[in-house]
């Protein structure tokens, strides 16, 4: 089985249709098309909106966005600028989309100028996925964006969260601002402990049913004191009962990984929150032996039992 994924920019602004008749404009900015074995499997549309009419699409629940899936942590978000929507189609309009054209760039043209009263342009067509705001935008052009997740981001039985959407939730849910990375199944946290302040990485594998959170230590060890780290490491790692700590000789680069398997299952909140509080206390724990190795303050024996005598 082959799956692809094909993505038109839109870039223009389109006229929904709500349900009372009254248009909802939006600035379509993607439309992106799934495919399985050639056939189409899913189509995903991406459009902007005004801070103020975000509050018009909670209060007629356009786009499928009832308040019971929304999900508890719609309610902190705030609309203070531009919100971005993704949304799905509901799957017995897919051979709408077919009708349009063989190929993404046919079909996206075409989408972009569907006349009035087409059901691709109606609101509750579409099932809302995510939402969310742009926090930074970097040198590079680069947008990290925050927000939250919809109950529809994922298919089976009782709407259950994707995984990704899962880490989304449970960064929310600890009181951890998450932003997006280049890698759209990767989103990155910035926490603070009681020594020190480090980024955590959660990696979302869908297929491959996999949720890994890697704990990235704020500095890489030079290149004189590897071998040092990588005692310091494996002293550390002997006897740990959830996760481990690792090194890449080849930059120094050092972090505390947990990781759980979900295939045949489903992510939940409760298996993400075990995996980021292990995550989270194994780093701020060992973070000031691995510094004392790092600025030769200490042999990895003697830090490692400092840290350890004080547990």
């Amino acid at each position: 089985m082959s799956t692809s994924t094909s993505h038109f920019a839109l870039e223009t602004v389109m006229e929904m249709e709500a349900p009372n008749g009254r248009p909802f404009e939006v600035s379509a900015v993607d439309l992106a098309l799934d495919r399985t074995d050639g056939v189409l499997a899913e189509a995903r549309f991406t459009f902007t909106i005004r801070s103020g009419d975000y509050g018009r699409l909670l209060r007629e629940s356009l786009f499928q966005l009832s308040p019971e899936n929304r999900g508890p942590l719609a309610a902190g978000f705030v609309a203070d600028g531009d919100v971005q929507v993704e949304a799905r189609l509901e799957d017995s309009l897919l051979p709408q989309v077919t009708l349009l054209g063989d190929d993404i760039l046919t079909i996206g043209a075409a989408f972009a100028s569907l006349p009035g009263g087409s059901q691709l342009l109606a609101t509750e067509s579409w099932c809302a996925l995510s939402v969310t705001k742009e926090v930074l935008r970097d040198a590079e052009g680069g947008s990290l964006r925050e927000g939250y997740s919809t109950l529809h981001a994922s298919r089976g039985a009782g709407l259950s969260l994707s995984i990704l959407a899962v880490a989304q939730a449970g960064f929310e849910e600890a009181g951890q601002d998450w932003y997006e990375t280049l890698d759209d199944d990767v989103i990155r946290a910035d926490v603070t402990g009681e020594n020190g302040t480090w980024a955590i990485y959660a990696v979302a594998r869908e297929q491959e049913g996999r949720c890994t959170l890697y704990a990235q230590a704020p500095w890489s060890t030079p290149a004189g004191c590897r071998a040092e780290m990588a005692e310091t490491i494996t002293r550390i790692n002997y006897g740990l009962p959830v996760g481990n700590f690792e090194m890449d000789y080849s930059d120094g680069e050092v972090r505390f990984k947990t990781s759980v398997d979900v295939s045949g299952g489903r992510m939940t909140m409760a298996l993400f929150e075990a995996l980021l509080r292990r995550n989270m206390v194994a780093m701020d724990q060992y973070l000031p032996a691995l510094e004392a190795v790092r600025d030769g303050r200490q042999s990895p024996e003697e830090a490692v039992r400092a840290v350890e005598e004080d547990a």
